[in-house]
């Protein structure tokens, strides 16, 4: 299987997923990760990037993300994790989830690109700011290299968090589309109805911000909702 069946088949998979059938360490860092994904793109996608290696060459350390060079640079027994994002992942996601992919590679990311290996000990030196976020990109590096976890069960339950995010985004772009047609216009009593419908779902946290950025798509009236939101500041 190559790097792209790779990608695909666990794509496939995500789509019939039952969340009740996956592991909760595999749930609770890869939550965390999504929970924050908006600002941090870099860290999916690489981690999308390395299990993808994993899954492909098994008896690769996926921590070394990158190859010795002559100068001394690089990781012995590394691989270079830069070429296969570029060639395989960032294509990937934009091909599936557009929304979340990088422009360039994940690797070149001020939080990705020092030569650091991905182990707990090196790896707090990552320029990750939030400190769970860190603890759980450097943790499933550990569970798949010292635990033996499976990298495919890590792969699918992303692709399939990434699936449900992308449907909850469009469900509210489809709401939005279809008030805005029906009234011609979005009021400050219709916006704060529809985020208290949604700040219930799975994906709440993502939601506001989806919810907000959504108005000046489908609303002919741009200047006049936001005019309102700032008027109404205190209500939401």
């Amino acid at each position: 299987m190559r790097e792209e069946e790779i990608l695909e088949t666990a794509y496939q998979n995500a789509k019939t997923l039952d969340f009740n059938q996956i592991s909760p360490v595999v749930k609770r860092d890869i939550d965390v990760l999504m929970d924050k994904i908006s600002s941090n793109k870099s860290l999916i996608s690489a981690l999308v990037t390395s299990l993808m290696k994993k899954i492909l060459e098994p008896q690769q350390d996926i921590r070394l993300h990158r190859t010795e060079k002559n100068d001394g640079s690089g990781f012995i027994g590394g691989y270079s994790a830069r070429t296969l994002d570029t060639k395989y992942t960032m294509p990937f996601f934009k091909n599936y989830f557009p929304r979340y992919a990088n422009k360039e590679s994940s690797f070149l990311t001020l939080s990705l690109r020092a030569e650091i290996k991905w182990n707990k000990k090196e790896g707090q030196h990552l320029k990750i700011r939030n400190k769970q976020l860190k603890e759980s990109f450097l943790n499933i590096f550990e569970q798949v290299e010292e635990n033996n976890a499976n990298p495919t069960d890590y792969l699918q339950y992303i692709f399939a968090k990434l699936i449900a995010l992308s449907q909850a985004e469009y469900d509210v772009f489809h709401t939005v589309q279809i008030q805005a047609n029906r009234a011609n216009y979005l009021n400050i009593y219709l916006i704060v109805e529809m985020l208290q419908k949604h700040f219930e779902s799975k994906q709440s946290s993502r939601l506001p911000v989806i919810a907000i950025y959504s108005i000046p798509i489908f609303s002919e009236s741009y200047n006049n909702t936001f005019q309102i939101g700032e008027n109404n500041e205190q209500k939401i």
